[in-house]
């Protein structure tokens, strides 16, 4: 997340600080046009590399086509604010960025090359390849892109040529592929894969093809992922580097047009593209499926984009061709109509035409793609509409923490009907709340400041009997959760009881709540606010949560109930277990949205991150208000959005912040 969302630690209190937060929000933070980043549309684009006609009769012919996406060449983007007038026209632009593919850079440092495992340098034809482990390379490359979304302030980067070396234009069904004529087994290559794995080539091995023929023939499966990790990486920095500059900025990814299995799992075996671990760094796949090239049915391409949704939850985006190429049949009417019914197939949320300069050559292309696209926008609303009627969530219900409700702290009869009206906004969905137990103790002797101890505070009296001595934990003198949890009980609903731990032991945590509550049936787990995990004033924030730890935490929990969840919140993934996943929900508390499609973005990209871990999401907080409070049905209308683009969402919470704005206490006096 953005480094302003570490202000939540002032918010959760206070309240006071939000319209400060929002005039500082930097502006490079979301895209200039409202709307534009959004995932929930479709996608209907073209790829333009070159253009020197009336941009304005440009334009028009897109918006008749039903284009509504451009994918520019880097020397077009940069031509007389090209960028910046389509943008302004209304139409989403990406920079497509090729990435390992660098003609012109090879020609004057030809030391790049990748290296194949027969000892030559990774050129075919026109394709002439980056060693893509190559630290210098890749770090101006990374720059490059920093620069170009910092000065042309795309919509999106569309990362090309982010693979291995391969001429897969020219890779037909019936093709045999090589690992030998893969790349990279350059010198430093090898270097870095045995440091990386431990493994050690041979001392008295020397030369090509014996150092990478000894590689495949006895580790092969490590190879493969080592390389693949070189893609996967470069992909992840990227990302990392370019949403620093705009944090709500669009990446799509071009793939080969392989599936899983094609050419003996050539996808990650020959490109080096993992998608499953490709994804959580990119918001679309674009599978370059150019079937005339490749000498396949249109169908085909549905097929594809069938394979990798199978993979991945993203929006997949097939990319076809629009003329012939490499062959000399041409391509006709109707089977570029084929492929275009093909490419626009469920699963598929669009497609991308290569190219506009091929397009524009074709009129009668052109209406093919004018009915196609129609066609295909009126069956998207038609099924959406459907969707949306039917979207449900596991369990729908409210935060509820001691300092977040306006006081007197609403009676149980509010809880009941306010958690429960919730639920009903999605069919099927169980009531259920977030029940927090322990908060951040404060130091009382520092009352002009928002200053905490390292103690957190139970909501219930120590133990009865029990004269132990806890570090970090105090006590209340009174209960405040069993009557609560009784009415809970009653009503069939689901309760996580979360702590704010602060440096108190979690184990420790975990029995003397469970030893308190675990009689009551509502209780369906323990969460864990990493916020304040370990949190010290020094750092003013918490500590981030290992894979140990988590497994930790989850099989004390199992101690209590083998059927117990555990919860992890945060709003940062790299706050929460890198790897770790069986029994574990991840909660994202973010805020300080500009918008509702800044939201979903948001929270699409939490959901792909753990994906299929399930996922649960907080909201309704007043640092959004500005744009919610717009809203009919602030809580349905943003549960669904999420909903949308989250598959794998098990909860939604709206926040005790402001839940009396949108159910009001009948009982205040």
């Amino acid at each position: 997340m953005l480094p302003l969302r570490r202000t939540f630690t002032l918010i959760k209190i206070t309240g006071l600080i939000f319209p400060l937060l929002l005039a500082l929000l930097p502006t490079g933070c979301s895209p200039a046009k409202p709307g534009s980043i959004s995932l929930n549309s479709d996608l209907i684009g073209v790829k333009i590399y070159q253009y020197s006609g009336d941009r304005q009769a440009l334009l028009s012919t897109w918006k008749k086509l039903g284009i509504n996406t451009a994918f520019i060449g880097l020397e077009l983007a940069g031509q007389d604010h090209f960028i910046q007038e389509v943008r302004e026209a209304g139409f989403k632009t990406f920079l497509i960025l090729p990435v390992f593919y660098n003609p012109e850079k090879l020609k004057n440092s030809p030391e790049l090359y990748a290296i194949t495992g027969e000892g030559r340098p990774a050129k075919d034809d026109w394709v002439e390849f980056v060693c893509p482990g190559n630290r210098s390379y890749r770090q101006e490359m990374i720059d490059k892109a920093r620069k170009l979304v910092a000065e042309l302030k795309p919509d999106g980067l569309s990362l090309d040529f982010i693979r291995h070396f391969v001429f897969w234009e020219k890779v037909y069904p019936d093709s045999k592929l090589d690992l030998t004529q893969t790349t990279c087994f350059c010198p430093d290559c090898l270097k870095s894969f045995q440091q990386d794995t431990g493994i050690n080539i041979p001392p008295d091995l020397s030369g090509y093809p014996a150092v990478p023929g000894w590689i495949l023939a006895n580790h092969r499966q490590a190879w493969l992922e080592w390389r693949s990790r070189q893609i996967t990486s470069m992909v992840e920095e990227i990302s990392r580097a370019v949403r620093q500059v705009n944090h709500f900025l669009l990446l799509n990814i071009h793939l080969v047009p392989w599936r899983a299995a094609d050419f003996e799992g050539a996808r990650m075996a020959i490109a080096g593209q993992d998608i499953n671990a490709i994804f959580r760094y990119v918001d679309y796949l674009s599978p370059m499926c150019y079937a005339h090239m490749l000498k396949r049915p249109p169908e085909w391409i549905n097929s594809v984009v069938m394979d990798i949704q199978q993979s991945a939850p993203n929006p997949v985006v097939p990319s076809i061709q629009v003329k012939e190429a490499y062959l000399t049949g041409k391509l006709g009417l109707q089977e570029f109509d084929r492929s275009l019914q093909s490419a626009l197939k469920p699963p598929s949320r669009g497609v991308v035409f290569w190219n506009w300069e091929a397009l524009a050559e074709s009129t009668q292309k052109q209406d093919i793609v004018r009915r196609r696209v129609l066609e295909f926008l009126e069956r998207r609303r038609a099924e959406e509409e459907k969707a949306r009627k039917q979207l449900t969530v596991l369990r729908a219900g409210l935060r509820s923490s001691p300092y977040g409700a306006r006081q007197p702290f609403p009676p149980i009869e509010y809880w009941l009907g306010a958690a429960g009206d919730m639920a009903r906004r999605f069919k099927g969905s169980t009531p259920a709340l977030v029940w927090i137990v322990s908060t951040m103790e404060r130091d009382q002797s520092r009352k002009e400041a928002q200053v905490y101890t390292p103690r957190t505070r139970l909501t219930f009296p120590a133990p009865a009997g029990n004269s132990k001595q806890y570090t970090n934990i105090v006590f209340s003198e009174e209960d405040a959760n069993e009557a609560y949890l009784q009415a809970f009980d009653r009503a069939g609903y689901k309760v996580w009881l979360q702590v704010e731990p602060a440096m108190a032991d979690l184990p420790t945590l975990i029995d003397l709540i469970m030893e308190r509550y675990r009689h009551h049936p509502c209780v369906i787990g323990f969460g864990v606010d990493v916020e304040w995990h370990r949190w010290s004033e020094q750092d003013n924030e918490g500590l981030a949560v290992s894979d140990d730890q988590a497994r930790l935490w989850l099989e004390h929990l199992h101690r209590w109930n083998p059927s117990y969840l555990l919860f992890l919140k945060h709003w940062e993934p790299n706050k929460l277990p890198p790897t770790y996943r069986q029994g574990l929900a991840f909660i994202d508390d973010s805020q300080i949205f500009q918008s509702l499609e800044e939201m979903v973005l948001e929270f699409a990209r939490w959901s792909r991150w753990f994906y299929p871990a399930p996922v649960g999401f907080q909201y309704g907080y007043p640092s959004d208000r500005p744009w919610w409070s717009r809203l009919a049905d602030p809580p349905a209308e943003i549960g669904r959005a999420i909903l949308s683009v989250a598959p794998n969402t098990s909860d939604l919470f709206w926040v005790d912040f402001t839940m009396k704005e949108i159910w009001p206490d009948k009982n205040k006096k």
